[in-house]
């Protein structure tokens, strides 16, 4: 049987860029899709830093023709607006040479982002499920493959990666896929309608707190929003409501929602939802095996570091595979640096969104985020929120310990109110359903 160089699991945007990479490298590449493209995926908001890699694969212009120019983010505490202005940036920031990015609509961005791995030379074979991993000994060295016409076959590589998202394939059958703490989960859908803010329409993506939660609304292309809010599993069952009447609610009460978009709005497509979106992989990469991505971990949404590191992480990964011997096996220990860098930006994100949840159940906390705007405070943040994780570190430990001491000291007192009251969900969010949903959620 053919040994391929390199079988890549999944042809979102880790795999479509690991692809291209190395496949423009000259080497064998084979991406497996268990969907067919166009298709509909959540991340729309991404981050400056993000602006290089697009430069590097050659799809700039193509994502910049099809997409909403993004100036930053706001954030809405109470009556209180955080702005994020990526021209705000310090003078090492790797994006000061575009301080811009994009609104973008994923089935088109990840169209864009796979053609041009089979331009460079990717196998790309859509509608195929990987169904078993291939072992020679402790080894990964390929997998079993079903397409979706019921042919089923083998693909064998010198490298496996694992790009295949909050599905985390080979973490996840190793037993090396573990849930974070506390279980987050996403319901979202798009809305025809046109801005009624001068930001929203200028490109700025707007996202607003509640009580342990928020709520986002940003600009698609075609007079069409994405509109969405993140919460706790455990408010999530506490509510009545199905997920559509929830989202309906929020459109009617939250301020940003109701707000936001003109009254003739009107959703576009189904309400989905995403469950228990924290997940970290025990182990980046093993014997024969590396997962990029959302397969080695996901955070939260809340500062949208979601799709700039899937394609930082696959660039790490594939400049690594590119450079090793062909003629010799790839020892897990290639990639030890990669993880150590992974875990780094891994655990600087999560000091910063754990600093934005303290936040979110504390006026006090939102009271001495929102007094230390500007200056220096203000561009090393917007330097970090733009990308550079590997920046700012010890900056964002600080102002986590900070909210931490002050929210302790304050308690939480942010909104204490039943989570299905008519109040909670005009200033925040309630949960949603208790049964079949719920279920779902788990299991997405």
């Amino acid at each position: 049987m053919k040994q391929h160089d390199v079988v890549i699991l999944g042809g979102g945007p880790a795999g479509s860029t690991a692809a291209t990479i190395l496949a423009t490298a000259g080497l064998d590449v084979v991406v497996v899709e268990k969907e067919h493209f166009p298709r509909f995926h959540i991340g729309e908001s991404l981050l400056p830093a993000t602006v290089n890699i697009f430069e590097r694969l050659g799809v700039h212009s193509a994502i910049r023709d099809c997409s909403v120019r993004k100036p930053g983010g706001k954030w809405l505490y109470g009556e209180k607006e955080v702005p994020g202005d990526f021209t705000q940036f310090d003078q090492k920031a790797s994006f000061k040479d575009n301080p811009y990015s994009y609104l973008v609509e994923r089935c088109t961005f990840d169209k864009i982002l796979i053609d041009r791995s089979e331009d460079a030379g990717a196998d790309v074979r859509f509608g195929t499920e990987v169904t078993e991993l291939i072992y020679d000994g402790t080894r990964v060295t390929g997998v079993k493959c079903k397409s979706d016409h019921g042919q089923e076959y083998e693909l064998r590589g010198r490298q496996i990666i694992d790009a295949t998202g909050l599905r985390a394939l080979i973490p996840s059958k190793l037993r090396l896929r573990k849930l974070t703490e506390p279980h987050r989960m996403g319901i979202y859908a798009q809305y025809a309608a046109r801005p009624t803010r001068d930001d929203i329409h200028a490109g700025w993506f707007l996202g607003q707190m509640f009580y342990d939660g928020w709520t986002w609304l940003l600009k698609l292309p075609e007079d069409r929003f994405s509109v969405g809010a993140v919460m706790t599993v455990e408010r999530f069952r506490k509510s009545g409501l199905s997920p559509a009447q929830m989202l309906e609610k929020l459109v009617e009460e939250n301020p940003l929602l109701s707000q936001g978009m003109t009254e003739d709005r009107r959703r576009i497509s189904d309400v989905m939802v995403t469950g228990n979106m924290g997940n970290s992989s025990e182990q980046l990469a093993g014997d024969g095996w590396v997962a990029i991505g959302d397969a080695a971990y996901f955070i939260d949404p809340c500062y949208s570091s979601g799709v700039h590191l899937a394609m930082k992480s696959a660039e790490m990964v594939a400049d690594l595979v590119a450079a090793a011997p062909s003629s010799e096996l790839i020892c897990p220990t290639l990639f030890e640096d990669y993880t150590q860098k992974m875990r780094h930006h891994e655990s600087t994100v999560h000091n910063m969104v754990d600093a934005f949840y303290i936040a979110s159940r504390n006026t006090s906390v939102q009271k001495m985020v929102t007094t230390f705007q500007g200056g220096w405070f203000t561009r090393r943040f917007v330097t970090f929120v733009g990308g550079d994780f590997d920046r700012n570190s010890s900056y964002i430990g600080r102002v986590r310990r900070y909210c931490q001491f002050v929210g302790k000291l304050f308690g939480n007192d942010s909104r204490r109110t039943p989570a299905n009251s008519p109040e909670y969900l005009h200033n925040a969010a309630a949960s949603a359903p208790a049964t079949a949903a719920a279920e779902a959620a788990e299991a997405a």
